[in-house]
């Protein structure tokens, strides 16, 4: 099982090509000069999103080289497989958490301008937002095709750019998210509940989805 997850993780990182630089690139110069002191976590946004759907296009690659076909020659159960694919998502995740660090420490050495609960927001924004991406899609992409599974995509994707346009137009600001959460912890808490319980049911679908498509 070791050895699927690193091949799933070589798989993801090998995905983040010249495109995906440069359309990184391209939203940090815009963040940069149109965001101000938010630059940094709306960056970070931008880039959970491509962390959630690096992981789709890895099995599309996967796909592409018939690895199913080899992986069913190893004595290597759907319920193994299935757990290789969510741990190396789990394991992407400081990725993204590294990025929401960065970016905003670049953010505040531009604009010397630190809010702590704009880094607050930005790392569980990072922690969040990529299994959530693999809790709607994995499931699609294992019963319906990789197609279908872009197009669960796009409405998670409209409302990341949603919360970003909010925020450069002010409409929103991090007080306002931060009080609506009361108590931090306990918002924390049944947050990580809520995260468990979806990527188990997601699993569990995708296993299904798995074993149909045999």
């Amino acid at each position: 099982m070791r050895g699927m997850i690193y091949k799933d993780l070589c798989l993801f990182f090998k995905g983040i090509d010249k495109i995906v630089l440069l359309v990184l690139g391209g939203l940090l110069v815009l963040f940069a000069t149109e965001s101000g002191a938010y630059a940094g976590m709306l960056f970070s946004f931008a880039l959970d999103m491509m962390v959630g759907v690096l992981h789709l296009t890895a099995l599309e690659k996967e796909e592409k080289t018939a690895w199913r076909s080899y992986q069913r020659t190893m004595p290597v159960g759907v319920g193994k497989v299935m757990a290789g694919k969510y741990a190396a998502l789990l394991l992407t995740v400081p990725v993204s958490v590294a990025g929401a660090v960065v970016s905003n420490l670049a953010a505040f050495a531009m604009y010397w301008t630190f809010w702590p609960e704009v880094l607050g927001l930005s790392v569980v924004a990072a922690i969040i937002v990529p299994p959530v991406f693999a809790v709607f899609s994995l499931p699609f992409y294992y019963w319906f095709g990789s197609q279908i599974a872009q197009f669960t995509c796009l409405p998670l994707a409209f409302l990341m750019f949603y919360a970003i346009k909010n925020f450069e137009d002010g409409w929103w600001t991090v007080a306002d998210l931060v009080s609506l959460t009361g108590n931090l912890p306990l918002a924390l808490l049944a947050g990580a509940l809520v995260l468990t319980v979806l990527l188990a049911a997601s699993l569990a679908l995708s296993a299904a989805g798995y074993c149909r498509r045999k």
